[in-house]
């Protein structure tokens, strides 16, 4: 069995508080448990010493351990599966947000023991994190702060809300232009469709978590790839040991491995890389038995097109999407989509259609959210073109639709947004300053929020 086939029956395995559905649930255990895959480590790390207090003893480096056995698939006769809190506050006049607000509902009333996750994926105008920045903040003020979510490691041009990172040595990413939309090597890219891996010399990525208070409990869950039983990968929580992470035995070579940390008190991670791992993200969350909240993940690329994620394994990918299990998947592309002037964009409906068909083969309950391209300055024509056609599509696809184009004020916006002082557009036409973009986010957050009924 290959290790992406491996990972993709692991990660349909419920790992979180709220059950799954009975079908899907009997249906993952049993591809687990047929092929005997476990590559999910977890090690806690203890809580970072009070001020004045010694430091802790040092420890040995130990490798990670594999995790137990699947569990045996349910028998015929078994009791049934407790029904999900938000299946009881599904309302029919919420639309295409039915699944997403009726979690909302049940984190809001205390029913709900997990996080409400939401998967972001997108452009460059995701990258930076300012846009899906600021809804993810409104979000978290309402209903509470599960943590920052998705991060990438060892990628010197990237920033998150809500964190500090630094990439120390040289580090190279694959594939060579993430944003692409040809199929490259195997397509295993992981949750955030790049790897970032050592290059030449010592290498070390770092991340501060700078929103946490000083007892929050964080858990961390680290993703690497191995492809020699030489690459180690050494995670280092703050006020706790060095943990030396390795492919867990038996598991094939290439197969994406997660290993889950916890801390008390603790904000920094680092990870030193040893031989030729690759790291392929971290998810960093509060602790939702302790308090649930909101996460949003935010997986935009630079230079990405509807056919990026496209070109990504899809069974590898849809393995990473059911360890996420979000009840809202935003899809943010078309401007790039609005400069290819010689593509049919009628194209983009069947591209669309496509993403939400893998979306929904491993999270069928998932709301989606389909957002227009901004304006752009070389594209005045096309860009509502665009438009039209992902509007659509995501009213064909079941998806809410939000025009980005129109909240800016429609054709020749961008260059009226360049023009003000301060800006809320860039000089080159296409991309929006920090103040633009979190006017975006607020506006998308206050309408999601107004639709919104405890």
């Amino acid at each position: 069995m290959s290790g992406a086939a491996c990972a993709a029956a692991r990660a349909d395995v419920p790992e979180r508080g709220l059950v799954a559905p009975p079908r899907r649930l009997a249906a993952a255990l049993l591809a687990a448990a047929a092929l005997g895959c476990s590559s999910t480590r977890e090690h806690v790390a203890p809580p970072s010493p009070e001020v004045g207090a010694a430091p802790p003893a040092p420890t040995a480096p130990r490798p990670a351990e594999a995790a137990a056995p699947a569990p045996a698939a349910p028998r015929v006769g078994d009791a049934p599966l407790a029904r999900p809190p938000e299946l009881e506050l599904l309302r029919p006049e919420d639309g295409p947000y039915a699944h997403f607000f009726a979690a909302l509902r049940a984190l809001e009333q205390g029913r709900r023991k997990d996080h409400v996750r939401v998967a972001w994926l997108g452009d460059s105008h995701a990258a930076a994190d300012f846009w899906s920045g600021a809804v993810r903040t409104a979000l978290q003020r309402r209903f509470g702060d599960g943590g920052v979510g998705f991060v990438h490691l060892g990628y010197a041009a990237y920033r998150h809300d809500g964190a500090r990172l630094t990439a120390d040595g040289k580090w190279r990413t694959r594939p060579k232009a993430p944003g692409g939309s040809t199929p490259v090597d195997d397509g295993v890219f992981g949750l955030g469709g790049i790897l970032f891996s050592a290059h030449q010399g010592p290498a070390r990525a770092e991340i501060t978590v700078t929103g946490a208070g000083p007892s929050t409990r964080l858990l961390w869950d680290v993703c690497f790839r191995s492809s020699a039983p030489t690459d180690e990968l050494a995670v280092t929580i703050e006020g706790g040991p060095s943990e030396i992470l390795r492919g867990a035995a038996g598991d094939d070579p290439g197969a994406l491995q997660h290993a889950k940390l916890a801390s008390v008190g603790a904000t920094k991670l680092g990870v030193v890389p040893s031989g030729a791992p690759e790291l392929c993200g971290l998810i960093v969350e509060a602790d939702p038995e302790v308090k649930p909240g909101v996460v949003l993940d935010t997986l935009g690329i630079n230079g990405a097109r509807l056919a990026t994620p496209l070109r990504w394994n899809e069974l590898a990918w849809a393995a990473e999407l059911g360890r996420r299990s979000p009840e809202l998947v935003v899809l943010e592309y078309g401007t790039n989509e609005a400069g290819d002037v010689t593509t049919d964009p009628s194209l983009y409906a069947k591209q669309l259609a496509e993403l939400l068909a893998r979306t929904r083969r491993v999270e069928p309950d998932a709301d989606c959210l389909v957002l227009a391209p901004t304006d752009r300055r070389d594209a005045p024509e096309r860009t509502p073109v665009v438009r039209d056609v992902l509007r659509d599509a995501a009213r064909e696809g079941g998806c809410a639709f939000w025009d980005t184009y129109e909240a800016m004020g429609g054709r020749g916006s961008i260059e009226t947004w360049y023009r003000e002082r301060p800006p809320r557009a860039s000089r080159d036409g296409v991309h929006l300053t920090f103040r633009g973009y979190r006017e975006l986010g607020v506006k998308l957050s206050n309408e999601i929020l107004e639709r919104y009924r405890p």
